[in-house]
């Protein structure tokens, strides 16, 4: 199968995206909760609008992350939705929809323990389910949800889908799949260490999205639903402008609008 690659342009603008944005997190650390409101997408930052300057982006967005390489739909994907980890200001890997996390001392088990306070801007419980769903969207073609999208991020990191060998019959990817074990815990499993892991799944294209939505088709547009499952949600987007609210049902509540007016 041939594989799309991502251009070093685009890689970049990922890679300055990450860091940027990290610091425009709710904070936290394995084993303490942090105060409501520490560390929001509201503190400055050169991608961040400001008060009373709102940021110009394209209107042309898609916010599925998963299947975009757009640098400004990955921006608001950014504080839409949360993986299971997300990045603090030094870049280091810090609790998001997954509490805490254990790594099998060969490095093959990444258990993940789900939070308990993890839900969608409607209420409704992140599950243990729906983060199978997404992994197994972004890698099996087989999945239901995999659709036509090329997962330019995916096989940049993860290398290749399932299913794919090279010439002496190895997975080709280093990821070998993910398992729910009861409603708060899954483990991704592992055909070789990658001691990356962690810091590619607090890329935006790995949030956790609602699968009920995705499976309805066409996610991420104007003319769609679209539920968060980060620190805000869309109050409004109109012909000029887009802004966003604080979700009132993320785990760790931020404050004020956010700002963005179409170039």
């Amino acid at each position: 199968m041939r594989k799309p690659t991502l251009s070093f342009s685009t890689i970049a603008i990922l890679m300055i995206l990450t860091t940027l944005l990290a610091a425009c997190q709710p904070k936290a650390t394995e084993t303490t909760e942090p105060e409501a409101g520490e560390g929001s997408p509201t503190e400055e930052s050169s991608v961040s609008p400001q008060p009373g300057e709102p940021l110009a982006i394209s209107a042309d967005l898609l916010l599925d992350p998963a299947i975009t390489e757009d640098a400004d739909s990955l921006l608001i994907s950014s504080y839409l939705y949360e993986g299971l980890v997300r990045l603090d200001e030094a870049g280091n890997v810090q609790p998001g929809i997954a509490q805490s996390w254990i790594i099998s001392d060969d490095q093959l088990d990444y258990i993940f323990e789900i939070r308990s306070d993890a839900r969608f801007s409607d209420g409704n419980p992140i599950t243990t389910d729906m983060i199978v769903d997404n992994f197994n969207r972004w890698f099996d073609p087989a999945s239901p949800l995999h659709g036509g999208g090329n997962y330019p991020l995916w096989l940049e990191r993860f290398l290749a889908f399932n299913g794919e060998r090279d010439s002496e019959n190895r997975a080709v990817s280093q990821f070998d799949g993910i398992q729910k074990v009861d409603r708060n815990t899954v483990i991704i499993h592992l055909n070789r260490p990658e001691p990356n892991l962690l810091t590619y799944l607090a890329l935006p294209p790995f949030a956790i999205l609602n699968t009920d939505l995705l499976a309805s088709g066409n996610y991420g547009t104007i003319a769609t639903t679209i539920l968060s499952s980060g620190p805000y949600v869309i109050s409004n987007w109109t012909e000029t402008g887009l802004t966003l609210s604080p979700n009132p049902n993320y785990w760790n509540p931020v404050e004020g609008d956010l700002n963005f007016v179409w170039k």
